[in-house]
């Protein structure tokens, strides 16, 4: 049978945990610190990478992200709290998806990794082996909120 008129089921289907929300947000937030990373480097600043144009522009948006990062977690805290959500511990289910997000986004963490090492056996200018670097801590936060949510909506 349909479960179209079953609505106690559906909204305790849709119901999300505290810690799949700070999921959506970081996931969302990732990306968005690199666009502005990319602005600030490339239209702000003189535009082809250099000692002098990337430097500043990406430790601003790497403290940026944290601070977005920890206020996010307040905000979804505080609205979490005000609809009546008082579960903000994990449960088994939440550390075991944690833990697969990790594992996932870690190893792009391990690609960019190895990709800066080559670019230093080539001596590449300090300025690609960072954004490497960079760009690998982005795609991997992005990633393991992908593997995380997927995995919250379709199960393991």
């Amino acid at each position: 049978m349909s479960k179209i008129f079953d609505m106690p089921a559906i909204a305790e289907e849709a119901a999300m945990s505290h810690e799949e929300r700070i999921t959506w947000s970081l996931g969302v937030m990732a990306p968005l610190a690199y666009v502005t990373y990319l602005a600030l480097t490339f239209v702000v600043g003189d535009g082809p990478l250099d000692g002098a144009t990337f430097v500043w522009p990406m430790i601003w948006t790497i403290g940026g992200g944290i601070v977005a990062g920890i206020l996010a977690g307040i905000v979804v805290g505080i609205v979490s709290g005000m609809a009546g959500d008082t579960t903000f511990k994990p449960d088994q289910r939440d550390k075991e998806i944690g833990w697969l997000g990790q594992r996932v986004g870690g190893s792009f963490i391990v690609i960019g990794g190895l990709g800066a090492l080559i670019l230093c056996f080539v001596q590449a200018p300090h300025a690609w082996i960072a954004n490497v670097l960079y760009l690998a801590f982005i795609v991997a936060a992005i990633v393991e909120s992908i593997a995380k949510l997927v995995v919250y909506r379709r199960g393991f």
